[in-house]
């Protein structure tokens, strides 16, 4: 009943959102047939949309061309004008053209604290191990170099999969009420 009462562009994110969560069956009573691959996949296709629905909600502030030229001279000026190809990637991605990670950040500071988010945001996009960022396993699955019938692959997946779900619960909850019993 409450996500019948949003806007109708809101409601219809979030209703995508729902879906994506009910894809992979009831994982409570299914949870020994569970694609766990495919249950990843789904949680992140619902994060992306509850990402989408916070940035309709609370857009991010854009910056000007002239703070993110004050922003790039400084990211340059801390590295004394000497930039690696992972520095020169990171000014884009941070600074120039943030896309769905500044997007994915953005919410998360919007419904979590500030300590949470920053943990949160670590376990999606910065973890120092590249193989528990959550986007990166997304990818990895994504474009097949995740082996569903590895056991080691897929304790890497099923490892992160609750992080993912908090996520999605947590930022799910920031928009819609709901009894938790």
């Amino acid at each position: 009943s409450e996500v019948l009462k949003l806007r109708d562009d809101i409601r219809k994110k979030v209703n995508a959102a729902l879906y994506w969560i009910r894809v992979p069956g009831n994982l409570l009573m299914d949870a020994h047939r569970e694609d766990l691959l495919r249950s990843y996949a789904s949680y992140w296709n619902a994060f992306e949309c509850l990402v989408d629905v916070i940035c309709l909600l609370k857009p991010q502030e854009k910056l000007l061309k002239a703070e993110k030229h004050a922003q790039i001279t400084t990211f340059i000026n801390e590295r004394k004008g000497v930039l690696t190809p992972a520095d020169i990637q990171k000014c884009y991605t941070e600074i120039v053209n943030p896309g769905f990670v500044g997007k994915a950040k953005h919410a998360i500071r919007t419904c979590f604290s500030e300590t949470v988010a920053s943990n949160y945001i670590d376990d999606c996009f910065d973890h120092e191990n590249e193989d528990k960022r959550l986007y990166n396993i997304r990818n990895a699955i994504n474009h097949g170099e995740i082996d569903g019938e590895n056991l080691h692959s897929r304790m890497r997946v099923n490892s992160r999969l609750n992080v993912l779900r908090m996520i999605i619960w947590g930022i799910f909850g920031s928009i819609v009420r709901f009894p938790v019993h």
